[in-house]
């Protein structure tokens, strides 16, 4: 018997970005991983613990979902530039 894999938002984990179901691992974090070549899917899933139908419901959701992925991007990027920006700050 096949269980599919979710994807869940709860707003007590991960601040409410999606994420694989049972785990703390971001959908976010998995796709950028797998689609910019950093790893490969089989990496993804020995580095995050993770079983091959988790990551590739994590990468199959990541792009299906263009413009929230690019938001998260564009949060990661801010959250970015404020630390850089306290930490040159006297």
């Amino acid at each position: 018997m096949s269980t599919a894999v979710r994807i869940v938002k709860t707003a007590d984990v991960l601040h409410g970005k999606p994420r694989i179901e049972g785990t703390r691992v971001g959908v976010f974090q998995v796709g950028e991983a797998v689609r910019r070549g950093d790893w490969s899917e089989g990496d993804a899933a020995e580095q995050l613990g993770l079983d091959a139908a988790q990551v590739r419901a994590a990468v199959e959701y990541y792009d299906e979902h263009p413009e929230l992925m690019d938001t998260l991007r564009k949060q990661k990027r801010a959250r970015r530039q404020s630390i850089r920006a306290e930490s040159r700050a006297e």
